[in-house]
């Protein structure tokens, strides 16, 4: 009876820490990631958060995001779990994925890094936040891959896109630059930015993450990235308002550009606010996404056909647009 009433607790007890681990993540792993985890301090203000990472030739860095910093000439503080401070610096950065590498003080060697995962996890896998939420210190924040495919959004810094995927996970003020990880600790992403709520709302509880892919080209490359663009905001026809739609021809489908940027491939080729690009490479468009990967495709530099409607009038026109880099236009 003795050895029954034994089994049976290991066995509870054993159940119990798989079920706990099941819906988390197991002590010594938080331990771990939390000693990887980093503020960014730029001029004296908390700005966001990183880790502590290394290339496969055992080079160390911080990994963050880019729209942390105002410009890619600041320099910064890096304060790690034990609150020790470094000094860092932008070593390179990808605005196609709002990523940012920073170069820091060889004394920070002894700090422990964090590997990266090798793809996106699929819908539901749960996911944690590590980062200074709040002006907290950092705070790990619960979520779930809400969308593993590839999105865009718009990206003010340098008025192109960021590729991400999407997180259902609440991430508040200063939880930009935070690691997200899996059970394992292993980073899966990095937080940008969030999507709006309703009217009142800071956020819809959706979470927009650079994918971790490009967080390892960018460890290994140690470049800065030359993402094309094409200077212009895009939004699917059927989102614009009725006076707008009013204008097209019944059943147009493309893409409504809108803002274009003064000086970016768009508005050299003559496009101006609202003209509707219905295909690329005489390939029809219907979401934003498709544009965006044809572009991406190719080298910043190369060359695409659009076909193009100016709402209120006759026909459509062909216009040929050479892709810039949105990296050359942050200053």
């Amino acid at each position: 009876m003795t050895r029954l009433r034994v089994a049976l607790c290991a066995l509870i007890l054993f159940s119990t820490e798989c079920w706990c681990e099941a819906r988390g993540m197991p002590e010594s792993t938080v331990r771990r990631v939390h000693s990887s985890t980093v503020e960014i301090h730029i001029k004296g203000q908390l700005r966001g958060g990183g880790a502590l990472v290394k290339n496969s030739a055992g080079k160390m860095f911080v990994i963050t995001a880019a729209h942390v910093f105002l410009n890619p000439r600041d320099t910064c503080t890096v304060i790690v779990d034990d609150d020790t401070s470094y000094f860092a610096s932008l070593s390179a950065y990808d605005l196609g994925h709002d990523l940012a590498l920073l170069e820091i003080s060889p004394d920070a060697a002894k700090h422990p890094t964090l590997s990266i995962a090798e793809k996106v996890p699929s819908e539901t896998s749960s996911l944690f936040n590590f980062g200074p939420a709040l002006r907290r210190r950092t705070l790990v924040l619960a979520g779930s891959v809400a969308d593993s495919r590839t999105s865009y959004t718009d990206f003010n810094e340098s008025n192109g896109y960021i590729a991400h995927f999407f997180v259902a996970g609440i991430s508040p003020v200063l939880t930009s630059g935070g690691i997200w990880v899996n059970r394992s600790g292993e980073i899966v992403g990095i937080q940008h930015g969030r999507l709006i709520g309703d009217e009142g709302a800071p956020s819809s509880g959706i979470s927009m993450v650079s994918p971790p892919s490009a967080i390892k080209a960018l460890i290994e490359s140690n470049e800065i990235a030359k993402s094309p663009g094409l200077g212009a905001y895009f939004w699917e026809v059927w989102t614009a308002d009725r006076t707008l739609l009013d204008e097209l021809p019944e059943g147009t489908e493309g893409l409504i550009a809108n803002p274009i940027f003064e000086a970016r491939p768009l508005d050299r080729a003559g496009l101006k606010k609202n003209d509707v690009i219905i295909s690329c490479a005489g390939k029809p468009l219907r979401r934003r996404h498709q544009l965006i990967e044809m572009i991406r495709s190719k080298p910043a530099g190369s060359t695409f056909t659009l076909e193009v409607i100016t709402p209120g009038k006759d026909g459509s026109r062909t216009v040929e647009v050479t892709t810039d880099s949105l990296e050359e236009n942050w200053e």
